[in-house]
């Protein structure tokens, strides 16, 4: 008897003691994520400015995009002309979810591939497709990416990646037949 009402008294202490650190934890999300969405956001607008120097802005693509897409826009010169389409999309990595931006121009071919996130892969192997090695082979590429070959021994990560710039490529098409 003794021993259920220690048992019972020290499972209420630990509920008790998890429901105030989920309420503290729920408080500070609340004041930060405002932050971090923000912070979030310039890293995007880092990462298009770094993809496509010469931009003079982007603007948002707002068409419908196969789902693995996560943003879509087209960077603008000085005179508002279209220099190129950037593409975020994700695929399913070896380890989880990797992201992919692709710039691809006006006419149709690969301008620059930047590895957004492969934090889920081994950095061994999979991580590999954030090196210029893998990425610069994507450069002036068209829509049958011939001639790009996976890295070896991290064939899930590099078929993934080629998966996401394929999905860019449909993005592409979908985009240009919506402008027409």
């Amino acid at each position: 008897m003794k021993n259920t009402k220690e048992i019972r008294k020290s499972i209420v202490v630990l509920v008790v003691i998890c429901l105030l650190t989920s309420a503290a934890l729920a408080v500070v999300n609340h004041f930060t994520a405002p932050v971090s969405k923000a912070n979030a956001e310039a890293r995007a607008e880092q990462a298009r400015l770094d993809a496509v120097p010469d931009a003079a802005s982007f603007q948002l693509v707002e068409t419908t995009l196969p789902e693995e897409v996560v943003s879509a826009y087209l960077a603008l010169d000085e005179a508002g002309s279209p220099m190129s389409y950037l593409f975020t999309v994700e695929g399913k990595g070896f380890g989880g979810t990797i992201q992919v931006m692709c710039v691809i121009g006006t006419d149709g071919l690969i301008r620059a591939c930047r590895t957004m996130d492969v934090s889920s892969e081994t950095t061994t192997l999979g991580g590999q497709t954030a090196n210029e090695s893998y990425t610069g082979q994507y450069t002036g590429q068209d829509a049958s990416l011939s001639g790009v070959n996976a890295i070896s021994g991290a064939t899930i990560t590099s078929t993934a990646y080629r998966g996401c710039v394929e999905t860019a490529f449909e993005a592409y098409e979908l985009v240009k037949e919506a402008q027409k």
